[in-house]
């Protein structure tokens, strides 16, 4: 594990400022770092970052299962509107004054939000590590001692030595789909940057079906995932120090033809 000291920030404090703010590395950032070009990260830290409905979806899910006192001013399930039609587009402008801040859903995730939550909760395994998880969207922020880089993460839920990360996929929660999410979202450098800001001992991925049956899937992250994690989160977050102090030149390949 990477060596790191605990800080403190007063200003960020909820969602609006922990997205807003760049000062702080995150897993986001490093994970753009990952073919070892700073291409990818400039993209990311200068594009516009606009809510889809898949993001819209998982952030309400998340609220829904993790703050669920919250989820009523923050999201409201939206009626289906025909807005190709003049009668469509008027009930949907009425719809729109009655939001005041809170973000729709569509309303056919309500009955999925319901079985998504009991499912969850009637897995013995999903539900213990849930319920003994006090800890529900808390930042964390630390310092990472060789680079002495800021970083900072917000973590879905916590336990006394393990952290959990909640996931929803419009795929499936069974172990060949997880395989396949481990090699698109590269989660082990995830599971180890949170593990070394926090300094807990396990990471729990629990997967959810956002589709009938809404199959649940808890996979715990082994020694050797964090350990091959760590050495990602190491490269990275060296030519991410190298990258801020303008040591690092952002082209794929230097411009070179490249024989393979």
């Amino acid at each position: 594990m990477r060596e790191v000291k605990k800080l403190e920030d007063t200003y960020i404090v909820n969602d609006d400022t922990y997205f807003a703010d760049n000062m702080y590395v995150t897993n986001s950032m490093l994970k753009q770092l990952m073919t070892g070009s700073t291409m990818r990260l400039d993209h990311y830290l200068n594009m516009e970052h606009k809510e889809t409905e898949s993001l819209i979806v998982g952030s309400a899910f998340h609220c829904y299962i993790l703050e669920p006192e919250e989820f009523e001013s923050r999201y409201v399930f939206a009626p289906k509107f025909d807005k190709r039609t003049k009668v469509g587009k008027a009930m949907y402008a009425e719809f729109e004054e009655t939001l005041d801040g809170r973000k729709p859903v569509p309303g056919h995730y309500e009955f999925a939000f319901e079985r998504m939550h009991e499912n969850i909760y009637s897995n013995i395994n999903a539900a213990h590590l849930m319920n003994e998880a006090k800890g529900r969207e808390t930042i964390h922020f630390w310092e990472d001692v060789e680079t002495g880089l800021k970083c900072k993460g917000k973590v879905d839920a916590e336990g006394e030595d393990y952290l959990v990360d909640l996931k929803t996929t419009s795929k499936g929660a069974d172990h060949e789909s997880f395989n396949k999410f481990v090699n698109d979202y590269k989660i082990t450098q995830q599971a180890a940057f949170y593990l070394n800001g926090t300094k807990k001992k396990d990471f729990y991925f629990i997967m959810v079906e956002l589709k009938a049956p809404f199959g649940v899937g808890i996979y715990k992250m082994s020694e050797q995932a964090i350990e091959f994690g760590n050495k990602q989160v190491e490269s990275t977050i060296k030519i991410y120090k190298e990258y801020i102090s303008n040591e690092l030149v952002t082209d794929l390949n230097g411009g070179n033809i490249v024989i393979v």
